[in-house]
């Protein structure tokens, strides 16, 4: 619900960029549905990294108003250098991508100088129709120390208010008067959490308190939230008349799958469909946040959001005799707090399709991904089914590591000159494929940039880059492409030798700096990396030099080169895989791997010139 940071430098704690110097949040409850917070925030930024401490925004609906703003700016001596009041914010609606009857209010600040402090204060009422409160996580940026801060939370003795503490042994002080119960959270002295290649995700390791009510009211309809079933029901009965369609559009899925011999052909084909003739809108219109449009209404307009694209494909698939259900999710998150359910932590909706032989995961926001492929924002994660039993936390599958794997070949004619030919056949697949996927709809220019933004090719012409994105239903998803180049300087010649990198794949590979090494280590995906280059020598040349085969092993990693010569050519192949996972005291080893990494990919091979008999 608010949106909002300062920065500052540090008191204790060499390194951070900016310092919570003091944070204090109240929050007042005064019935089931409406509550107000006043908020205080002075943060000392003490570097351009940390600028964006300074800036402000909230968003805003028609349930809340802003009844306090007030943002200053103080040099280190305390001296007042700027004061920015409501009348200074700007407000925007949404791009024609969003539908809302809500706006954001901002303001941009650019600090003067360094050290400078930001103090914030708002007050915010929400007026009717609340299910969250606003979280306690001061630590809300990477580098960023807190020195002190609070959060007050009072409410009715018999409201039915819930808190969850995560990542913190702090202990609220509870105490009572005038019928009203509060509840005190500190966070005193809260060290930086630097950014690190290796290290979890701050949300993942930052303190912070989640509140939500047991019971709770919402535009006209009342639910629960004392479990994740409870919570299943309340969005069920949202969707329960939502999908009804006109008999044009039921006429169009018989027509659909009329040919279809089984219950998955009948999903694809609806699917192509849905990507055909929909597209993503995001709508946040009153309790639309949490109620989808009609399916007819999507039939009609042809857009929705994530939830009403779900819900419309769930209509599609009733109406084919297929059941399906929805899915809440979260793309930011793998787990869900399992003793507490709440809003806040789930962000997406997708489409639960379960067949006599599999379950499909069907993301509708995005139907130009191959249908059956979990993609790497959702796989693994945790996520709440929503049907008539009620709601149930499922977790949806990950792909072993070894399938998501980058294949390369590629081909390197070198000249006497250094100049070279080069051909290269990559790839990619399952999360990988993801991740490149975007490349099959550039032009020919910026597909271009991103290949030289990827190789190592000195002083080249590419000549071609020919892409094909092949997501078909239910295959594996495989993105390849075919490069040609002439690079006028791809080896280094001197006298009578020609020195030849062996990679010219990982132009820039290198381990994270030590400065910035978490304690464990954090692999998201696992993924592998094969690759054979083949080079061609040129006449009258032989290998002098050639660089030594590598083998790393570690319990969540193994590396392997190999070098080996025949004839004119000589062939290099390399095997990188890394395991999923988290690993405590593994980053400093993980570290000292990457840099053995990192010189077995820079080795060079040295040619020598033959002399003539």
């Amino acid at each position: 619900m608010l949106a909002f940071a300062m920065g500052v430098m540090p008191v204790h704690g060499q390194g951070a960029d900016a310092v919570v110097l003091e944070e204090t949040n109240v929050v007042d409850i005064h019935n089931e549905v409406s509550f107000s917070l006043v908020k205080h925030r002075a943060v000392r930024i003490q570097n351009d990294n940390a600028a964006h401490h300074a800036d402000f925004s909230i968003y805003m609906d028609n349930d809340m108003a802003l009844d306090k703003f007030q943002l200053t700016l103080s040099d280190a001596s305390g001296r007042l250098l700027r004061t920015f009041k409501q009348k200074d914010l700007m407000r925007t609606e949404f791009s024609e991508g969003l539908a809302a009857d809500g706006y954001m209010l901002y303001l941009d600040v650019t600090p003067p100088s360094y050290p400078v402090v930001a103090a914030i204060d708002i007050t915010v009422n929400f007026k009717r129709n609340n299910v969250s409160f606003p979280i306690f996580s001061p630590h809300d940026s990477y580098n960023t120390a807190v020195e002190k801060a609070s959060y007050d939370i009072t409410y009715p003795a018999d409201y039915p208010l819930r808190y969850r503490i995560v990542n913190s042994s702090v202990v609220p002080v509870k105490t009572s008067r005038d019928g009203k119960t509060c509840l005190h959270f500190q966070f005193d002295n809260l060290k930086e959490i630097k950014r690190s290649e290796y290290g979890l995700p701050l949300s993942e390791v930052s303190p912070k308190v989640y509140f939500a009510p047991s019971r709770f009211s919402y535009y006209k309809t009342a639910g629960s939230l004392l479990s994740w079933h409870d919570l299943g029901v309340w969005e069920h009965s949202l969707f329960s008349d939502r999908g009804e369609l006109p008999e044009e559009a039921k006429a169009k899925v018989r027509q659909l799958t009329a040919g279809c011999a089984s219950d998955k052909e009948k999903v694809a084909a609806i699917y192509k469909f849905l990507g055909e003739h929909t597209r993503y809108v995001s709508i946040q219109l009153g309790i639309g946040g949490y109620q989808p449009m009609a399916a007819s209404e999507v039939w009609r307009q042809g857009f929705g959001d994530c939830k009403a694209l779900s819900n419309y494909m769930m209509a599609l698939l009733a109406e084919a005799g297929i059941p399906s259900h929805c899915v809440a999710i979260s793309t930011q998150q793998d787990k869900l707090l399992p003793d507490f359910p709440n809003f806040q932590q789930m962000n997406h909706m997708i489409l639960e399709v379960p067949l006599s032989t599999d379950t499909l995961w069907v993301e509708c926001t995005n139907p130009q991904l191959p249908l059956g492929y979990v993609h790497d924002d959702i796989s693994g994660h945790e996520a709440l089914e929503i049907s008539a039993d009620g709601g149930r936390l499922v977790t949806l599958p990950e792909y072993p590591d070894s399938l998501n794997v980058n294949v390369t070949e590629a081909r390197v004619a070198l000249s006497p000159d250094g100049s070279a030919d080069i051909t290269i056949n990559e790839d990619y697949r399952y999360h990988r494929y993801a991740r490149m996927k975007s490349i099959a709809t550039l032009g020919d220019n910026d597909r271009r940039k991103v290949m030289f933004s990827i190789y190592n090719l000195p002083q080249a012409e590419i000549q071609s880059v020919v892409v094909d994105d092949r997501h078909e239903p239910f295959c594996a998803p495989s993105l390849t492409y075919s490069l040609k180049a002439h690079s006028l300087k791809y080896a280094s010649v001197t006298g009578s030798r020609i020195f030849v990198p062996t990679n010219l794949l990982h132009k820039n590979f290198m381990a994270a700096a030590d400065s910035h090494l978490a304690s464990e280590l954090y692999i998201a995906h696992g993924s592998r990396n094969v690759e054979t280059i083949v080079f061609t020598l040129p006449e009258g040349y032989t290998l002098e030099s050639k660089p030594a085969s590598t083998t790393l092993s570690l319990p969540f990693a193994h590396f392997s080169s190999s070098v080996s010569a025949e004839g004119n050519t000589i062939t290099i192949t390399y095997d990188y895989l890394l395991h999923r996972g988290t690993y405590p005291g593994a980053a400093e080893q993980f570290h000292e791997f990457e840099k053995q990494v990192g010189e077995a990919y820079a080795r060079k091979m040295v040619l020598k010139k033959v002399s003539n008999p």
